[in-house]
Parts: C-alpha cells; structure tokens; sequence
C-alpha cells in the first residue's frame, strides 16, 4: 500500500475555518429533503457528549450523497470550525485525509512521516477538541474499518455522517444510527422536474405528463436527474420522453443515457443501480445473489410473497443455475444479502415482503435476460402459493394476481407455447378476477389474454376457446348479456366442431349458454337445456361434482321463477347439503346456495323462513367476501326487499344463478 507523506507547514496558526477535502457542488435542482432532514436533526437532538455517527443508507441513485453535502455545506455556511468530506470507498483514502487533517490542523505530534499514526493523532484530536467539526464520510461499506469512525467528541460538537449502500451489522455498529433514504416524493419529484427545466430555460417541456412520468421513473433523483437532461439535450416534452421510456425495447442505459448536465450522476444508469451486486455476488451463498434477483426482477415491485423463496419450483431453478443444491434457507439468506446491499427490500409488509425499485428490476433484466425458465419458475412457484379458496387468503390473492401481471407482461410468449398451451397461472389469475368481483377489470383481462392466444396459438386452440369462454363469462358477470351471448354461442359451436359431446368443457358451454338464455327471456330454451345439461353431467362427472351442483342449482331457481316452487325447494335443499357436505359451510359457494334457497323460499310462500336465512346469509357473506363483494350486495338487496314487501311475488327475479369458468376442476363463479 503507497504511503502518502504531507510535509509539515512552517509553524503558523491555523486560519479557522477549515474545509478539508472536496464537497460535491449542489445540484442544479437540489431538493432539500423537508421530511427526511427533520428525522435526521431529531435522531442528532437525542444524543450529548457521544458522537452519534449517521448512516443515511439506500440504494444506487436516491440522492444519499446530495444530502450529506446539504449538511457539509450548511456547515461551512454556519462557520463550523472543521468540515472534513471523505471519499471512504477505499479505507487507505480515508486514512491518508485523515493523516493531511492533521498536518494542516497543526494537530501535536503530526509530522506528515507516517500515515497511519498521523491519522490516530487527527481522531484523537477530534475526540479532544472543544472546537465544532463535521466528518462525512461517503460511500462506506462493510469493509470500511472500525477505527475510521471518529467516536466521541468533548462537550458534543462534532458530527459524523456517512453514506453507504450497505445496511448490515457493519453499518450499524458502535454508536452508528442508520436512516433510511428512500425515494423522492411525488411533491418533490414535481419540484425537481419544474426547477431543473425552468433553469435550463426550458419549462415548455413540462407538460401534463410531468406527474406520470415521476411515477414510472419511481421518483428516483438519478433516473429524475438522466430524464431531465435527456429532455433538455433532445428537446423532449415529458409527455414525448415517456412514450420513449415505455419502450421496453429499449435498455435502460438507451431511455437514461449517460450525459453531461444530469445533476453530477456519471456514468450508465444501470451500473449505478447494480454497483453493489459484485459484492453481494461474494457473500454466502456465494453467488447467488445475482439469480436471486433475476428472478425477483421478474415479478412485481411492489412486493411478492417471502413464501415464494420456499417454492419447489424457485428452489429448482436456482440449483440449476448454481450447480448444487439450494434449500430454502440458502434463498433467504440470498435475499439478506441483497436487502444488506440496498437491492431490495425485505421487510415485514403482508403478502408484500420482497421489494425493488422498479429501474433496479430493470436494471437487473437488461444485463440478465428474462429467460423462459426463470419465468417458468417463476410462474410455476406464484401457482404453488396461490390459495385453493380465494375468500380464505383475499390479501394473498391480490398480491399474486399483480405479481401475475407484471410476469406475464414480460413475454407472453413464455407463458403460452404451442406445445403446452397457456400456463394455469394465467387461467388462475383471471379466474379470481372474477372470483373477487373484479368484472370490469376480467374482461379487460380475458380479452386481452384471449386476443394473445389467437396470436400465439391460433383460433381453434382448446385454449384459447376457454379464454374466449371466459370472457364470455365475465361479461355475463357484468350484465352484458348480449355480448356474452353472442361468445358463447361462437364457443359452443366450436366446441361442438372439435370436441366429443360429452367433452366437460362442451358441458360448461351448455350449461352457460342455458344461464344467459334466462336472462334473455328465452324460458323456454334455457329450461330444456338446463334440464339436459343436467342429466350429461350426472351422468358424465357424476352426482357430486361441483359443476353438475351448478347446474342443479340453476335449474332450482328455473323451476322457482315458472311456477314450479315445490321442485325448486326440493332441488336446493338438496343442492345446498351436497355443498355442505363437501366445501363446508362457508365456502362462497355453499353461501349463496343457502342464498339461493331463501329467495326459494320467499317465492314460495315461506317470508319468514326467508328472512331468518337471508339475514343470516348477508352476514356470512360480508365476513367472508366483504360487503363489497357483488355477491354481498346482492343478498343484502335481497333482504332489504323482503323485509320492506310483506306479500311475496313468485315471479321476483332475486336469486342468483352462476356460469361456469375454464381453468380449473370445477370452478364456478
């Protein structure tokens, strides 16, 4: 290791105050950070005598380093006595500034022979002196040494902030404190934005996509700072840049290229977000960081499940990558590594506990490739967690259903392939749209996924046939009985063309298309077909089935709606023990059987019966589904027009009769 030598001055008494080192000029629109700075000052407020060294911490581009020169310069503006800035990525730096300080500060003994010592005497000095002093020391990591953190300062007037990327046991240690520096906010972001194009003469291109264009950049001040000065270097409005941005075509280094102007950021944007991963590539387990966050970068932001890291399917993929076994023990320690190196987040949000920011996903994709057997992986392992009940783990459904999205959105192509079809994440995903109430937002998804699978595998795939059934559904659903008419007539005929007539799925289609006639006025037709898709499917999937206790179900209300009440009690009563006995109580389903039955009931001639079991009914539904829930909604309707109607009318159209939905063994929205 070179030594340096600083040659001690002439005798002369040292010129208060002192600046030693190169404090990093103030950006162009520097945002002062209101919020974060008072958390700082309060933590500074708490302690005497002990030197409480602050650790702002975060990952590649949050703007830790601006705002440790905020500090630095407010010191220097209030007349501190010393501000030291140090550059301590590399420890040897730091002890040769340290060993210049205390030549230049006249400190007793320093000599500017030996380095090392002159350094000990400078922290000493720090510890003694009654003089005010700042020490910043920016970019540490785990390996900067203990002994390089001053530690005590007499009568409470010194300060040490440091900067990292690292938020293990070595930042924290000693009398360190870490703070957090995370994202700008949607206030800042906008004020970046404003200022920065206002000074460069500018402001035109600050358009009324300001606002959305933070928000897809995460409001990180690097890719901020990139943006606007691609912006002012290309003559691009915001609405303009955007549009660049979402191309995902594009690296990121294409959309935020290094360029001159961009608040002092240098260099590609993803080595700026990835500088840590080298590092984290080291810790054990040795090399696993990197897959790890490939495959995290695959899927939501926001959050996925810590479970997901104890999938078969994650746990297999990682061990063909490495080359040996990986448990699920070695995955979160991967996962420790990563949140230590501010690459993700792993915290304690429910359903939510691994994060990134979405250009560090980025980032991570444009220098490792989305390959199909991450996506696999990760697709078979969001299909193992998801729940076999939805209303049981409404939270987790949520989460995997964004998570699904974002995965899917990569390249459909690795989730549909001729030789396999489409992938059962992406039936399951919009089967609990539905299942969630989510109308509007399933026939956007099943349209969608429906239009890909034509593409992919062409009109007379069986799956895409089911897609095409499933959105027909979900218009149902809606109340657009027209269109999911018109699709599901399309389906049958279809279905009829290339399938065996007692085919499950032909059933599905019938037994539908039976639901939608009803609704239609087609009594007559809807009751013939209801009656005989029965009968195929008794004789087909058997007596218990869950679909052929769907279509029981839908005959009873027929049969209650033409006058014929006797039949219809007789068949729901059945219908709801046969849910009962085999999905329990408070399945969804055995909910609105019972449902079902009241308004039976009501039709028959039997108000208090129904009201007793309707009430009862609303109040399952709004625990289990939630009082939003349509179906909730729909009894709770039920139940206020009952209790307001005293006479009956067996011609009132207040049960509720369901299609079914491809994708799974007996699922029935």
């Amino acid at each position: 290791m070179t030594v340096h030598q600083y040659a001690a001055p002439a005798a002369a008494e040292v010129r208060w105050p002192v600046v030693i080192g190169r404090i990093p000029p103030k950006a162009t629109a520097f945002q002062p950070r209101a919020e974060l700075r008072r958390e700082i000052d309060e933590a500074r407020g708490e302690y005497g005598t002990v030197v409480l060294s602050q650790v702002l911490a975060g990952g590649g581009g949050v703007g830790k380093s601006q705002l440790a020169a905020h500090y630095a310069r407010e010191a220097v503006e209030a007349g501190t006595d010393l501000v030291l800035w140090a550059d301590a990525a590399e420890p040897s730096a730091v002890t040769d500034l340290y060993a210049r300080a205390a030549v230049e500060l006249r400190v007793p003994g320093a000599n500017g022979e030996a380095a090392e010592q002159d350094a000990e005497r400078f922290l000493s000095w720090l510890a003694a002196t009654e003089r005010g002093w700042l020490v910043v020391l920016d970019n540490t990591t785990e390996h900067t040494p203990e002994q390089l953190w001053p530690a005590t300062s007499r009568g409470g007037r010194g300060r040490v902030i440091g900067t990292t990327r690292h938020r293990g046991a070595a930042s924290t240690g000693g009398d360190r404190m870490l703070v957090d520096v995370t994202t700008y906010s949607p206030a800042e972001s906008a004020a970046y934005l404003s200022e920065r194009l206002e000074r460069a003469k500018c402001a035109r291109f600050l358009d009324a996509h300001a606002a959305e264009l933070a928000e897809e950049l995460g409001h990180l001040p690097l890719a901020l700072a990139h943006a606007a000065a691609y912006m002012v270097n290309t003559r691009r409005s915001c609405g303009r840049y955007l549009e660049l941005f979402r191309d995902r075509t594009r690296s990121l280094d294409a959309v935020l290229p290094a360029r001159s102007g961009a608040d002092g950021y240098r260099g590609p944007v993803t080595a700026a977000l990835l500088l840590a991963l080298d590092a984290a590539m080291q810790e054990e387990p040795v090399g696993l960081a990197g897959p790890v966050l490939h495959v995290a970068a695959l899927l939501d932001p926001a959050g996925h499940p810590e479970q997901l890291w104890g999938t078969e399917s994650v746990l297999d993929h990682l061990s063909s990558i490495r080359g040996r076994p990986v448990t699920a023990d070695d995955a979160l320690d991967a996962l420790a590594v990563l949140h230590n190196y501010s690459l993700i987040n792993h915290t304690e949000a429910s359903h939510r506990e691994v994060a990134l920011h979405a250009l560090t996903a980025r980032a991570a994709l444009d220098i490792g490739p989305d390959t199909p057997q991450a996506v696999l992986a990760a697709a078979n392992a969001l299909l193992e967690l998801w729940p076999s009940a939805d209303y049981r783990a409404q939270g987790l459904a949520a989460t995997l259903r964004a998570n699904t999205d974002v995965l899917a959105g990569h390249d459909a192509a690795h989730l549909i392939q001729p030789s396999r079809g489409i992938h059962g994440l992406l039936f399951r995903c919009g089967i609990s749209l539905l299942q969630a109430g989510l109308y509007t937002t399933g026939i956007q998804y099943w349209g969608s996924l429906s239009t890909t699978s034509e593409r992919l595998l062409g009109n007379d795939h069986l799956d895409t046939l089911s897609t095409r059934h499933n959105l027909a559904s979900a218009y149902w659903e809606a109340d657009d009985i027209d269109q999911a008419m018109l699709l599901q007539e399309q389906v049958l005929a279809d279905r009829q063309r290339l399938v065996d007539a007692d085919d499950p799925a032909l059933l599905t289609s019938l037994n539908n298309l039976a639901v939608t006639y009803w609704d239609a006025g087609r009594i007559d037709e809807a009751r013939n077909l209801q009656e005989q898709v029965l009968a195929d499917r008794e004789r087909v999937l058997g007596t218990d089935h869950l679909d052929t206790l769907m279509t029981r179900n839908n005959l009873a209300i027929v049969y209650a709606e033409t006058g014929r009440t006797d039949d219809a009690v007789r068949v729901q009563e059945q219908v709801l023990a046969d849910r009962r006995r085999l999905l329990g109580t408070d399945d969804p389903d055995t909910l609105m059987a019972r449902s079902n039955l009241a308004c039976i009931y009501w039709a028959a001639g039997r108000p208090a019966r129904a009201v007793e079991m309707l009430r009862q009914t609303v109040a399952d539904l709004d625990r289990i589904l939630g009082p939003e829930h349509p179906n909730t909604e729909l009894a709770r309707e039920n139940l206020i027009a009952f209790t307001q109607d005293p006479q009956p009318d067996a011609a009132q159209d207040s049960s509720s009769r369901s299609p079914s939905s491809d994708g799974e063994p007996g699922s029935a929205v």
